[in-house]
């Protein structure tokens, strides 16, 4: 294959270092065992292989150098630089006749060991060559035979040139289609209904179901201070609650939970379609249950972290009262200039009022402050809103990427939502790219 030189501002070694190229599987940009046999010939034998040591040392303006120890005691300096579609080697060897040399062969079978794969996405950070830059933004953590890359915390995630954020792609957005019970005198047992959810970085373990429960009130009457086990359909196919609408909440349960039940229980080998397609179906069945649940009194939240703890008694840290509003958030972008770069924020508002959200399972958010629970107006809402939740509400724009990123996505996001801008405090306009490059002069 015909080698590539790397730019000046990218290199810390010889310019006239020859580096070659070797294609990444896209979409993630790794590089697979496979693909490093179609450049090298594999030797023969396990010896060949035994005692070759290899070290990150550094990753420096857009290069990863890498010590390699072979097991006849020679030592060799490997360099690692990521583009797009391919991971450009260079080695001390030189390479003679541009060829990838036995060294860089050993070094990257030895980074594609465990996994027969090399993730090469997380050394990708174009315009973070210059060494202010990557000191400003970023975190690189470099020990031994592991190296990782990543945004400083207090940036969120980062766009970057070409693929966006990687492997944590922006949730797609798509054209929105429109779519009393009294309370019991104190000490009594109640037939109740709770939320059980899973948040966070868990909240994909099941979507939220609602799931009844046997409860008993405090003296007073106005809240529930024990609790029995959950009302499961295939532990008690003849649930209480004569109301109505204890029916039909019922009969939602139930539909809930055996529509999860086996995707659970199939967790391994998650087919996503069907996952999908049992969060729609779970997402609508909790619309036809809100309007029945907002006059229940004993409304529960329940922490749940896996499904088959739904067998066991309620935890009784774990819940939580709350009451359901039909009211539904609506979600606006901030974009805020910061000189040398631009952060994307997400506030959730409902009426009139921006709420705090930290926490957030499927669905929902709950209003730590009034004890509220909304339910999110679309699935493409709630999946946007995790989305930058997961990212720490903080997307982060080097001002070089901002044209690209604007086509890429912000664009399409302004056709959906309000965005606005912000150049300093209290100075909010809607958002306009003409007027504000012409603003910002650049």
């Amino acid at each position: 294959m015909t080698g590539k030189k790397i730019k000046k501002e990218a290199a810390i070694i010889p310019a006239d270092l020859f580096f070659y190229p070797i294609p990444l599987t896209q979409p993630g940009q790794l590089l697979t065992r496979d693909e490093l046999y179609r450049h090298f010939e594999q030797p023969k034998g396990r010896k060949v292989y035994m005692g070759n040591q290899d070290e990150f040392l550094s990753f420096e303006r857009g290069i990863a150098t890498v010590k390699l120890k072979l097991n006849d005691g020679s030592i060799y300096y490997l360099y690692l630089h990521v583009e797009k579609k391919e991971l450009h080697i260079a080695c001390t060897c030189g390479m003679p006749e541009e060829k990838l040399c036995f060294h860089a062969f050993i070094g990257l079978f030895n980074l594609t060991w465990l996994s027969q794969t090399f993730d090469c996405q997380k050394l990708y950070w174009p315009n973070f060559y210059n060494e202010e830059t990557s000191r400003k933004f970023l975190n690189i953590h470099v020990s031994g035979q592991n190296i990782n890359v990543e945004a400083k915390p207090a940036y969120g995630s980062f766009y970057r040139s070409l693929i966006g954020f990687g492997k944590s792609s922006f949730p797609k957005l798509q054209e929105q289609i429109d779519n009393t019970l009294s309370i019991k005198a104190g000490e009594s047992f109640v037939y109740a209904y709770a939320l059980c959810f899973a948040p966070d970085i868990y909240r994909d373990r099941h979507y939220p179901l609602l799931i009844p429960f046997h409860g008993k009130t405090d003296r007073s009457g106005l809240k529930l201070v024990a609790f029995s086990n959950f009302c499961l359909p295939d532990k008690e196919p003849n649930p209480s609650g004569d109301h109505p609408s204890q029916q039909q909440l019922n009969s939602i349960s139930k539909t809930m939970y055996e529509t999860m039940r086996p995707l659970f229980y199939k967790n391994e080998s998650r087919d996503w379609q069907v996952w999908n397609e049992a969060k729609a179906t779970i997402f609508k069945l909790w619309q036809k249950a809100l309007p029945l649940l907002v006059d229940f009194p004993y409304n529960q939240t329940y922490l749940l972290y896996w499904l088959r703890y739904l067998r066991e008694k309620p935890t009784k840290y774990f819940m939580q009262a709350s009451r359901y509003s039909l009211e539904q958030p609506s979600l606006s972008f901030m974009l805020t200039f910061h000189k040398d770069r631009f952060s994307l924020s997400v506030d959730v508002i409902v009426g009139s009022q921006v709420i705090s959200v930290e926490h957030k399972p499927h669905f929902f958010i709950h209003d730590g402050q009034t004890g509220n629970c909304y339910m999110m107006n679309s699935l493409q809402d709630d999946r946007l809103l995790n989305w930058m939740l997961d990212n720490k509400n903080k997307i982060t724009v080097l001002k070089e990427d901002f044209a690209e990123f604007n086509e890429d996505l912000l664009k399409g996001l302004a056709e959906f939502y309000p965005v606005f801008f912000a150049d300093k405090p209290g100075n909010r306009t809607g958002y306009d790219y003409d007027v504000l490059k012409s603003g910002l002069a650049w």
